[in-house]
């Protein structure tokens, strides 16, 4: 392929990391002083100019060969989002992956992504696998496309970052509230301010319990995170420390009948009440999340930083659950499998170190960035299972029938367990060839070993993944400014990502791989920012798993294919009106399937063709003593598709049903005030959110062996903030 070719001849003129001994200071290209450098003086817009996430440092976003959308901190204020779903609600083409019932973090990027895919950083880093979206938050960056030259192993479709709020030598101190719908109740804190010398500190607390909107379940909330940082002129280092306790409900949501004849109910969604479940009051999670961080950054000269970034997450969780696996409605009744995880811990390491800098060879300016990413992940299961099953009547539940109490372990597959070693070695070059043209190209060595396996009451521990190896990596970009406020730009770029099974044999199995080609254009002035994008991702080395004599197996089957068009637009229209707004069409389509050929020609499950949302605000000016704002908008979320692939007994077969899942539009809407009381700024706000009570979905959970769990999206509710800053 040329441009694959041109790739690598590109890759020459990236230099050698000897020129960082060249003391060069340049006026195109500029090493940001800070992580924090790239948050923009929003003054209540949801415009944002500059991101970390496309260059490892702070980078103007019309300068980057790629799409970067950034959810600012004023529309984290606006929207009050608690989940990374609902904070990716208004980036183009971001969907909800399968959460495990929403004990996971997980979201399609352009169609690709799943829970535990280390797409998820925080601060730069690849982040735990839960509740990463919290009170700490300051905003989240999103870049789509491949990003594993920067990022090592992960799925084409992006990767997101979650940046967290840091101390600052300027005192301030924010005392909240909030009460809402489903007996909802909140109470925040966070105060930073200067120690002097260079010292400077932040505390975030937060607290929050409500009821779950179906028929039974809690949401609670614990956070604490205390944070330090030191800096003089030339160093700057942050230490910071987070510990959440959660409880949620293990909900799955609804579900499509997947077995028996169509007149037994194949095909559809189960018919009862939305807040109606057929689990067990039982069915909840409970965990907790350690997070210590280490930032650290060192300016050797005008022209060349040193970046340092570790984070240690440890997630910890149990729950029980009745997971329903099949429902007839001959009988109506529903059948369930009694089951728990138990001491389930995962332990994540990773570390970045890097060196950002600026080098002149004639007239052209370089922005080098090159660097080490290192990481480990440990994760062990336990898994408890009922000897039998138990049924409940989908007309009238009984519930309390069945209890948890001297659950065995599970005979197979009651020990799970899986480790991962990372180390990749990068570098990138941006050469601004002109003051309107910039060529970009980087490169990376990622090498991996892995190893998973399981075992059981009955069945001695195997391991069924041992497999380590080594990819190199590229990525291209060019970006042409017909003015300083408009840009085009090009980009081709690679991902890899090494297959791992706990239950499955995998020897020889290659990793998957993804490349894509992307072309777009940008503007920005003073009032908003808005990118439109094309582009075609491929994956493949794509796998499946079989049955062969009693073992299973897993293999390659084939490739699959992402295209489509992203429209994204954020600021002020006028100085009073602001909006965001975006529009993704997204084409997926599974190329080969030898597993399931029915497959081949199909859409990605889960995956919407069409998605739109707007949100404005209006600012109402000063009445009343204080400044009122309002703001609604709406999201449509387009129809997809759910596939079957199983018969009455379980087996994978070509059945050839598609499931469509119905389209739905969302509005939610909010109005504050603000304004002063002894000298103190007051702030109320009232958020509506699913105006309408619109009984939607948002994911497909997996499948439960005869039925296909459908996750609902929330019931109407309310929720009234205010804060108090002193």
């Amino acid at each position: 392929m040329k441009f694959k070719h041109s790739l690598v001849y590109t890759s020459l003129f990236i230099l050698p990391v000897a020129a960082m001994a060249e003391n060069t200071s340049l006026s195109q290209v500029t090493v940001s002083e800070s992580a924090s450098d790239a948050q923009d003086i929003n003054n209540g817009s949801y415009q944002s100019r500059v991101s970390n996430i496309a260059n490892k440092g702070a980078t103007p976003l019309i300068d980057s060969p790629q799409t970067v959308n950034v959810v600012n901190n004023q529309l984290l204020e606006d929207r009050k989002p608690t989940s990374i779903d609902e904070a990716l609600a208004t980036v183009s083409g971001t969907t909800q992956a399968n959460t495990l019932g929403g004990l996971m973090d997980a979201v399609l990027k352009r169609g690709f992504g799943a829970n535990r895919d280390n797409s998820i950083l925080r601060n730069g880093v690849v982040a735990g696998p839960s509740h990463n979206f919290s009170a700490t938050t300051e905003r989240v960056e999103v870049l789509k496309g491949p990003a594993s030259v920067l990022y090592g192993i992960q799925d084409p479709g992006g990767v997101i970052n979650i940046v967290t709020k840091k101390p600052q030598q300027e005192a301030k101190h924010v005392l909240g509230g909030s009460v809402g719908s489903n007996n909802a109740w909140g109470v925040n804190f966070d105060s930073t301010g200067g120690l002097g010398n260079g010292f400077a500190y932040r505390f975030i607390y937060d607290q929050n319990d409500k009821d779950y909107w179906r028929n039974f379940g809690k949401i609670k909330r614990g956070l604490y995170a205390p944070s330090f940082s030191w800096s003089n002129d030339k160093t700057e280092i942050v230490v910071g420390y987070e510990h959440q306790d959660y409880t949620d409900p293990f909900d799955r949501g609804t579900y499509i009948i997947a077995n028996n004849t169509p007149a037994n109910g194949r095909g559809q969604v189960v018919n009862i009440p939305v807040e109606r479940r057929l689990d067990e009051p039982f069915n909840s999670v409970v965990g907790k999340i350690d997070i210590v961080t280490l930032q650290a950054s060192h300016k050797l000269n005008d022209a060349w930083k040193l970046n340092t970034s570790y984070a240690y997450t440890k997630d910890s969780y149990n729950y029980w659950q009745a997971r329903v696996t099949a429902i007839n409605l001959a009988n109506n009744r529903a059948t369930r499998q009694i089951e728990g995880i138990q001491g389930s811990t995962q332990r994540n390491h990773s570390a970045s170190f890097n060196a950002v800098g600026e080098v002149v060879t004639g007239d052209i300016a370089h922005r080098i960035v090159t660097g080490v990413d290192m990481g480990y992940t440990n994760l062990d299961i336990g898994r408890y299972q009922a000897a039998s099953n138990s049924a409940i009547s989908i007309i009238n539940p009984v519930y309390g029938q069945v209890s948890t109490d001297n659950m065995p372990l599970a005979a197979a597959n009651g020990h799970q367990f899986a480790k991962l070693k990372t180390i990749g070695v990068y570098l990138q070059d941006s050469a601004y060839l002109t003051d309107k043209l910039i060529l970009s190209g980087g490169l990376r060595y990622e090498y991996y070993d892995q190893e998973a396996g399981r075992g059981g009451r009955t069945t001695p521990e195997r391991l069924y993944t041992d497999d380590h190896g080594g990819k190199m990596l590229y990525q291209g970009g060019l970006v042409y400014k017909f003015t300083p406020d408009w840009s085009v730009y090009g980009n081709y770029a690679q991902s890899f990502r090494p297959q791992l099974s706990r239950a499955a044999v995998t020897e020889g199995l290659k990793p998957e791989e993804g490349e894509s080609y992307e072309v777009g254009t940008k503007f920005e002035n003073g009032y908003f920012s808005t990118n439109l994008a094309l582009f075609n991702i491929e994956k493949k080395n794509m796998s499946a798993t079989e049955s062969r004599s009693g073992t299973n197996y897993t293999y390659l089957i084939g490739k699959v294919q992402s295209r489509g068009v992203e429209w994204d637009i954020s600021g002020k229209l006028t100085d009073r009106l602001g909006v965001t707004a975006t529009y993704a069409y997204t084409d997926t389509e599974t190329k080969e399937n030898r597993n399931l050929p029915y497959l081949a020609g199909k859409s990605f499950e889960g995956v919407p063709t069409h998605q739109a949302s707007v949100f404005a605000t209006y600012d109402l000016g000063n009445f009343a003593n204080g400044q009122w704002r309002i703001g609604a908008g709406a999201r449509y979320l387009g129809s997809w598709n759910v596939y079957n692939t199983r018969n009455a007994t379980g087996n994978q077969v070509d059945y050839r049903e598609t499931y469509k899942v119905p389209h739905a539009i969302v509005s939610d809407a909010f109005i504050s005030y603000q304004t002063q009381l002894a000298g103190k700024n007051v702030h109320l706000q009232l958020n509506g959110k699913n105006l309408g009570n619109k009984r939607y979905y948002v994911s497909t959970q997996g499948l439960n062996n005869n039925v296909i769990p459908l996750a609902y999206g929330y019931e109407r509710e309310f929720i009234f903030n205010t804060k108090v800053e002193f």
